[in-house]
């Protein structure tokens, strides 16, 4: 066995025995790693421990139907699946905690160690260690996304995460405000930011960090905090690299969300794991959001299963997909609309960019025409029908509707109807009990 990967199972793989602290995860040795490839062999382990949040996060949107049956394999999604957080079923899965930290805690190790790497090239520390920042800031923004409430100045001091910008795995942390965490993220951006060296990764290698990624990943939190200035610049700089899009009016085309795609420039999550295709069907509202003949990424995104559909994206590794072009295209849209100095016809032109490549041309031809005469509102409206179209069981809806308005969702299952209220409590999901138990600092 490698050294690199000797130190790996010593330092940086922990051990998921229990121990009292709030990370619950205990280390098995001291070997500390010292040149360049033991980090860039951390980071790689930081990668590999990004968790599956999206998939359980798009259970609690509305894209999905759950299936009942007999033999209660819907239990572990039930509760996810009807907001019962208070009184879950016993069989309920709960949302990650432990992985984030653990990836946040390989990239400490980077960010404070490695900048003394041995048998370094200065420009690939540089970018290693500004894949060390990026990937703090993406888990920091993960959980804050799932465990807090919204940025915004009336929330700016409610409690929120606690943050993990040390390697001392020991300590008991105290949740951080919503105003802390953010500025911890938008520091760590902007760190990372001004490290990286690469433009674009390269398809096998694209699981990491890179400026195009990192740039449109900027553009996504300022936009999920309604900055929209500082949204479209990000946006703006990850399309100028990248703005390639896959025609779906190709019979060949490569799903857009496989990593091979020159759609896809971060592969690193697996967005719908293989466990949920039998146990659930798509939702009635998002078939219905789609034109089923002429709009390309039906057919494409699903698959028929009797008179239902299923979710054709996700379980195998190929398709791993975090980032992808046509999310700077959403971005920019919405961000040209809603920005003071924006131009609404040319935030019009970057969604038609996008819609030329998405529906038939005599569809694309009536759409358009429907876009060119919309008003701001009406075209605001129409990029979050789009949005829900286009990125449809990549985990963006449950972030979609936790951050624009935390809108009334009505659901059923086996005959019971469910309600999520308008600005409901619950679209915060409750901490972990697995946390709690750790780290009793967390109901403080």
């Amino acid at each position: 066995m490698k050294k690199a990967n000797i130190y790996l199972i010593l330092l940086s793989l922990f051990a998921l025995s229990s121990c009292d602290n709030f990370l619950d995860i205990k280390p098995v040795g001291e070997v500390i790693p010292t040149t360049f490839q033991d980090f860039r062999d951390l980071m790689t382990n930081a990668y590999e421990t990004v968790p599956t949040d999206r998939s359980l996060s798009t259970v609690r949107g509305d894209e999905l139907q759950l299936i009942y049956d007999d033999w209660g394999d819907y239990l572990p999604y039930q509760s996810i699946f009807t907001w019962n957080d208070v009184n879950p079923d016993d069989n309920t899965l709960e949302f990650p905690w432990q992985q984030f930290y653990k990836a946040i805690l390989n990239a400490n190790q980077i960010i404070i160690n490695g900048q003394d790497a041995t048998n370094a090239v200065k420009s690939e520390l540089d970018q290693l260690r500004g894949e060390a920042y990026l990937m703090r800031a993406y888990m920091h923004f993960g959980l804050v996304s799932l465990y807090s409430d919204i940025y915004s100045e009336e929330n700016l001091n409610k409690k929120s995460i606690p943050l993990a910008t040390t390697i001392d795995i020991w300590q008991n942390y105290d949740r951080n405000t919503i105003d802390e965490v953010y500025r911890q993220i938008f520091s760590d951006i902007d760190a990372g930011i001004a490290l990286l060296n690469v433009d674009e990764q390269p398809k096998g290698l694209n699981y990491r960090f890179s400026k195009v990624s990192a740039y449109g990943f900027a553009a996504r939190v300022y936009a999920y905090t309604q900055n929209w200035d500082k949204a479209k610049e990000y946006a703006k700089k990850a399309y100028d690299l990248d703005h390639t899009l896959i025609d779906l009016n190709n019979a060949d085309a490569v799903l857009p969300q496989n990593y091979a795609s020159d759609e896809n420039v971060l592969a690193m999550e697996q967005t719908f794991y293989s466990s949920l295709k039998n146990k659930f069907h798509i939702s009635e509202k998002l078939i219905n959001a789609y034109n089923k003949e002429k709009d390309l990424r039906f057919n494409k995104y699903f698959t028929a299963d009797g008179s239902d559909y299923q979710c054709a994206l996700g379980y195998k590794m190929d398709n791993k997909v975090s980032m992808r072009t046509a999310e700077f295209y959403l971005i920019l849209a919405a961000a040209e609309a809603q920005t003071s100095d924006g131009n609404l016809n040319k935030a019009k032109d970057y969604l038609k960019q996008l819609l030329i490549t998405r529906l038939t041309p005599d569809y694309y031809t009536t759409e358009a025409a429907n876009i060119d005469v919309m008003d701001k509102d009406t075209f605001i409206g129409y990029i979050a029908n789009e949005r829900f179209r286009e990125l449809a069981c990549q985990g963006f809806r449950w972030y979609d509707l936790h951050y624009w308005g935390k809108p009334e969702i009505k659901k059923e299952f086996d005959g019971e109807q469910y309600t999520l209220q308008k600005g409901d409590s619950r679209y915060v999901l409750p901490f972990p009990t697995e946390a709690v138990d750790a780290n009793p600092n967390l109901l403080n």
